[in-house]
Formats: C-alpha cells, structure tokens, sequence
C-alpha cells in the first residue's frame, strides 16, 4: 500500500548543515544553538521537545522581532510543521510560530537595532534598510506555507475565530472584554458585527465581560498609524486563535 504524502515527505532536518549557523545573526549574536534546538523538536520525550520549541521562539522571534534566524528557520519549520514523522504537539505550535513569524511587527538589523513596520496614509507599507529580515521572513512563511499566510490575510478568519471563542462552553477569559471594544473600532464593520453578535452570546454570562484585554493590535492596544484593517484582523484571528488553544500564558 502507497504511503499517503505526507508520509512521503524527507527528512524536514534536511540541509540543517550546510548553513553556517555560526554566522547567522538571531538578535542576540551567533545562532550557533538553533540546529540543536531544531533537532530537539524530534525529541521522543515531549518536556525536552516543548522545552527545545520555547527557547527557540525566544531567538527567532524575540519580543516580536525577527532576524536573519527566522529568515533561515522558515524552511524547516515548514516541513516540521507538514510531516505526520513529527509528533502532533509539535506541528501545531510550528504553524502557530510560523504565523506569528509572518505577522512581526520589528526586525533586526546587522548592528542589532530594530526597525518597524511603518504605513503611509494610503495603507501602503513603507520600505526598510536592506537586509529587510521582517520582509524576507515574511515572503519566505508565504511561499513555504502559503494556506497559513492566505489564512492570516483574510479579514473573515479573525471575524469566526472571535465568535468560535464566544460559544464554547468555557470560554477564554479575555473575550468580554475584547468583544466590547471591538464593537467600536471605527472603519471595521465586519470586526465590529462579529463582535456585537459575540457580546450578545456573552449575556448570560455577564461576569465575563469587562476583564482586562490582551494586546492584539500590534503594539499596545492601539492600532499603529496607518495600519491596514487586514493586518489588524489578521493579528486579532492569531491572538484569538493561540489564547484559545493554549491559554492567555501559552504564547511562547
């Protein structure tokens, strides 16, 4: 009998070697541990392999900031998060990361200062100094992992993510609170439709409304100047669907 593809598919640690990882800057200097931390993801024990993922968000995607390393990590991830060799907890945290890689909001430069993603008055983005690591890792998740970036680029997946969050029967804490402000973001009638249907579910539930609200627009809880309503859902559907998979702590 014929292996389905996924099973088909080759090592996804393939190549690991031939980069020079040494010389590759992760925000922090050298990211020389990246391939043992990559390795560890096919770790049989499960504490070593949440273990392995956690420090290596904290390089590839330190304080919401990209770098060279996540630029060269994106083909791996790609294929750890598409091989059924690698155990489930894993490929589900590598999609997540791979969508919080594409959706950075800074990036490293060589001199280990940062820069930010910046929009006009037209919504269009505003270019950086090249080399543009928020650009390339985000063009990199794109071709490797087209469905996550399609995904993440539609307004609709934040809109049913939030009301998926308000029907279940335990609900994540942040939601109330999150709905109602919602409910008045200027210029976003979808966003602001799904919320007011989301608060109306949550009326039998009143003690949940009112609590403290993650930060789901970018920096903060206001939307950068000029941000496009899409790059705003998109950040508010991955924030609602990470919380509500992993809890308020389960980021990275």
């Amino acid at each position: 009998m014929e292996l389905p593809r996924a099973w088909q598919r080759p090592d996804p640690l393939r190549g690991l070697d031939r980069i020079s990882w040494s010389e590759v800057y992760d925000g922090r200097g050298g990211a020389g541990r990246v391939p043992r931390l990559l390795r560890s993801l096919m770790d049989p024990s499960a504490d070593e392999r949440q273990n392995a993922l956690s420090q290596l968000a904290g390089r590839i995607l330190t304080e919401d900031t990209v770098s060279e390393a996540s630029f060269c990590t994106v083909p791996f991830l790609v294929e750890l998060g598409a091989s059924y060799k690698v155990a489930g907890d894993v490929r589900d945290r590598v999609i997540f990361l791979l969508a919080a890689m594409a959706l950075a909001g800074k990036g490293f430069t060589e001199d280990g200062r940062r820069t930010h993603r910046r929009w006009n008055a037209l919504g269009r983005e505003l270019p950086r100094t090249a080399p543009d690591w928020l650009t390339q890792t985000r063009h990199a998740v794109a071709q490797g992992a087209p469905k996550i970036f399609e995904a993440l680029a539609s307004e609709r997946v934040a809109c049913l993510v939030a009301l998926a969050c308000a029907v279940p029967e335990k609900l994540p804490p942040f939601v109330g609170g999150l709905m109602n402000d919602m409910v008045e973001l200027p210029g976003e009638e979808m966003l602001a439709d799904a919320a007011e249907i989301a608060v109306a579910l949550l009326k039998d539930s009143p003690e949940l409304l009112g609590v403290d609200l993650p930060k789901v627009l970018g920096e903060g809880l206001v939307r950068p100047v000029h941000q496009p309503r899409e790059v705003a859902a998109a950040l508010m559907g991955y924030r609602f669907a990470l919380i509500s998979a992993y809890g308020d702590e389960g980021a990275w």
